[in-house]
């Protein structure tokens, strides 16, 4: 089955990426920070075999500074639509045009999260119409969605979803029963918006090293050394 793994990503710009870290951290040490997660994570994301690696890029004009940044063996694609539900649906739409059987969808905000959780995501859905990855501060780190459900889930999903709040992950599950369709549950995980977030993954991050584990965001935790130090 043909899979695509479509990243929504941002410029990062001083005063436009991470904000919520601010003024724990500057206008660019945030935008610094975004850097380093993303890179990290598209790193991480391009050891996923047979699986096509798209950044969903805003504003409109960024494609050629991520481009710089995560390189060219990617696709790049423009969000489209006024808010987030609206920019889901039309990359699920575009990514089904392109003949993809397996649409899944990650933010930039989680870069230890495990690979396996997404290798577990694709494979759920080869008896899953739908896949969900709950994010510890009420919202999700993934979604995905089989061919089955393009025409039944999309963009109905998206639909009357109260974003930025500690409800999607909740409104987002109760859509998805609402429509009858068969949904896989990954564990949870956490995202970095806030400056406690932060703290959190720095922890994290140097319990793993101290621990011998594998720590797959090294610019994250050389930036994160910096910061705390």
């Amino acid at each position: 089955m043909k899979a695509c793994l479509i990243v929504f990503a941002k410029n990062p710009v001083p005063n436009q990426v991470k904000t919520r870290l601010i003024p724990t951290l500057s206008p660019e040490q945030a935008a610094t920070l975004y850097t380093a997660f993303l890179t990290d994570w598209c790193e991480t994301l391009a050891e996923l075999p047979d699986v096509d690696l798209v950044i969903a890029y805003t504003p409109a004009e960024a494609q050629p500074d991520l481009q710089a940044l995560i390189g060219d063996d990617v696709i790049y694609i423009p969000q489209i639509g006024a808010d987030l539900g609206e920019r889901l649906t039309s990359a699920t739409q575009w990514a089904a045009k392109q003949g993809y059987t397996k649409i899944l969808f990650v933010g930039s905000d989680s870069p230890t999260l495990p690979i396996s959780y997404i290798s577990q995501a694709i494979a759920m859905l080869d008896s899953r119409e739908t896949v969900i990855g709950p994010s510890t501060d009420g919202g999700y780190y993934l979604i995905g969605f089989s061919a089955e459900a393009l025409t039944t889930t999309v963009p109905h999903v998206f639909e009357e979803i109260a974003w930025s709040t500690a409800n999607v992950f909740r409104q987002t599950l109760a859509r998805i029963r609402s429509l009858k369709v068969t949904v896989g549950l990954l564990p949870p995980w956490y995202d970095i918006d806030t400056s406690e977030d932060l703290a959190f993954l720095y922890a994290h991050i140097a319990a793993m090293r101290l621990a011998g584990g594998t720590v797959q965001a090294v610019r994250t935790e050389s930036l994160l050394a910096e910061l705390f130090s």
